[in-house]
């Protein structure tokens, strides 16, 4: 793939062929700008990008993979899906994902394979369930990187990187074991390559980047389901549609593409189906439509969820979205898809992600990691354009950083009140926290940082700013983990059932299913009065065996009441649940923030 940086004709380096050379319009000034700038760097220049390469690995490696595998798991996504990892150990099937024991088809296998890689390399433990995410978190900073140098220039990939890589929203879900973080870097990676294919003027590094998109789509697929196909297809669409570039196509190898993308997408779709008649169903029309387009999954959001989000989980960086039109020259009515195809392509990219999700019945936080990388390009354009002086500086920006600042400062108080013991679930009540009004502390003075430097107009210091201000929320947020972990994981609680479960014992859960539980006693567990996303796979179960392991109420207190020694893990409503159901006697054996371990012995505490 050619290199625009080292191009002496950037327009010319960056066509794909003399036969398409007039379907790719001239770039955008600024691109122009940062391509010419950067080809022949001083050595200032070169030792400035070699410094903030260097700055940047030592902050992903510090905010990714710093005490990553000290966290307990926490409820209920990351107990979840470490459970399914652990189980197709235990019982040898990777083909058919389990949850406590039940067939769980609400995700394809792809984030379960590679858990289950991890722990049997790593042990059973935290790390192993993280860890892939922080790598494809990593992964895709290095991606945003490639993709802003080779639109925009080097420093304009780097500011791209800078503001992903540091983002704590980014960095949050990077530390998490869910599949959010898997799905976004092969959709990140399809589209990437999309455009660095149509865009190479090299022949065999074109049709290298065509095959890799089919394939990154194609366990995109696996990682999530459709989406995995539905979110590059309807951006390269709208994209092609905008510019009328109509004739890559051509380019495209349909036939070996194609062919790597249903090799590697269809043969666990098919063994499934194969293996679970009903599968095609659920996986198709309850998971992937239903889920859409019915609030049945119960996590409604307002249309600006979303947007509201991206603004809070990337400050102080989004304080600049405030300039982020000047990128686009209205004036030039439709023109300005062909004349500038770069920020259009990521304008649609980030926007159709944007809109999709917005647009669904069923929303959480980590959907909307896809939209993040072009959004962070797009950012990497605008500082360079103004730091280049191709777009003018306004005081937009000023109002910008301001903004950002003052959102660190608020961040850095929302710590100060948590750490004077104002926040019961993260000081117990009262409790001084000294790590918290530290983090508080620090990130007050950064608040006030930021703001100085954007009143000045170095843009080496409102970037050193911005950054420093961005790396220091997201290592805040770090510490917060533990603390979150008493009430939202179950590893206390574990511990306890093995000092009291004893030989012969019966051990369910009572109307509730701490999702992490199963993981750290490494086994399944019974359960009383709950069915939530277990429901399909229970429904799968023999009437013997479902009424075994999950029983009603009725069947509950028959062996409560019975001479066996039952043990029962309940929430924070146990109480109410048994004198709403008849029972006389429990003994409590431990007590938690939301759980409490329940015996039925009749002494009394």
């Amino acid at each position: 793939m050619t290199d625009p940086a080292r191009s002496s004709h950037p327009a010319e380096a960056r066509t794909p062929n003399p036969e398409s050379r007039a379907l790719v319009s001239p770039c955008p000034p600024v691109v122009q700008h940062a391509f010419v700038s950067s080809e022949v760097p001083v050595s200032g220049d070169s030792r400035t990008v070699r410094l903030a390469v260097a700055l940047g690995a030592a902050c992903l490696a510090i905010l990714f993979f710093w005490r990553l595998g000290t966290t307990p798991l926490l409820e209920t996504d990351e107990g979840r899906y470490a459970e399914i990892a652990r189980e197709m150990l235990a019982s040898g099937d990777f083909v058919t994902p389990h949850l406590n024991g039940v067939i769980y088809f609400e995700k394809p296998p792809l984030h379960y394979w590679l858990t289950a890689a991890a722990m049997r390399i790593l042990g059973l433990d935290e790390l192993a369930a993280r860890l892939w995410s922080a790598l494809f978190g990593v992964l895709g900073v290095v991606l945003t990187y490639r993709l802003g140098r080779e639109i925009g220039g080097t420093r304009a990939g780097l500011v791209g990187a800078a503001v992903l890589g540091t983002s704590p929203l980014y960095v949050t879900l990077g530390r998490v074991a869910t599949i959010d973080m898997t799905v976004s870097l092969f959709i990140t990676l399809t589209l990437a390559c999309f455009w660095f294919a149509h865009r190479s003027a090299d022949d065999r590094a074109r049709r290298v980047c065509w095959h890799v998109a089919f394939l990154a789509a194609a366990l995109a697929v696996l990682a999530k389901g459709l989406i995995g196909v539905v979110i590059p297809g309807a951006v390269v669409f709208l994209y092609l549609l905008v510019t009328g570039q109509w004739r890559v196509l051509r380019q495209v190898p349909w036939v070996t593409g194609g062919g790597l993308f249903l090799v590697v997408a269809v043969p666990w779709h098919v063994l499934a189906a194969t293996r679970n008649p009903d599968f095609l169903w659920f996986y198709f029309i309850h998971e992937h439509v239903l889920r859409y387009l019915t609030p049945g999954a119960g996590r409604p959001g307002a249309f600006w969820y979303f947007p509201a989000v991206i603004i809070g989980g990337c400050m102080p960086w989004a304080g600049l979205f405030l300039s982020m039109p000047r990128l686009v020259h209205w004036r030039q009515g439709r023109s300005f898809f062909t004349k500038h195809p770069d920020v259009t392509f990521l304008l649609l990219w980030f926007g159709f992600v944007t809109l999709f999700f917005s647009a669904s019945q069923s929303k959480l936080i980590p959907y909307i990691l896809p939209a993040l990388p072009p959004l962070a390009v797009l950012l990497g354009l605008l500082v360079e354009s103004l730091r280049s002086g191709t777009l003018p500086g306004s005081r937009l920006e000023t109002a910008g950083i301001a903004v950002g600042g003052s959102f660190t400062g608020l961040y850095g108080f929302g710590f100060l009140w948590a750490g004077s013991g104002k926040i019961d679930r993260l000081a117990l009540g009262g409790v001084v926290s000294p790590g918290l009004l530290a983090s508080g502390v620090v990130l007050v003075a950064l608040a006030t940082l930021v703001v100085a430097a954007g009143l000045g107009r170095s843009w080496r210091l409102r970037l050193l700013a911005l950054f420093a201000g961005a790396c220091c929320i997201s290592a805040a947020i770090v510490p917060v983990g533990p603390l979150m972990a008493r009430e939202r994981s179950s590893k206390a609680l574990a511990e306890r059932v093995r000092s009291e479960l004893r030989d012969g014992d019966l051990l369910l859960t009572y109307h509730c299913y701490p999702q992490s539980l199963p993981f750290y006693l490494q086994r399944t567990l019974d359960v009383v009065d709950w069915k939530g996303e277990l429901e399909f796979g229970i429904s799968h179960l023999s009437p013997e065996e479902g009424a075994r392991r999950f029983p009603g109420s009725a069947e509950f207190k028959r062996l409560w009441d019975s001479d066996r020694r039952i043990l029962a893990v309940g929430d924070g409503a146990w109480s109410q649940h048994m004198t709403a159901e008849g029972f006389t006697h429990a003994r409590v054996l431990w007590t938690g923030l939301d759980r409490v371990l329940l015996s039925n012995e009749r002494l009394a505490r």
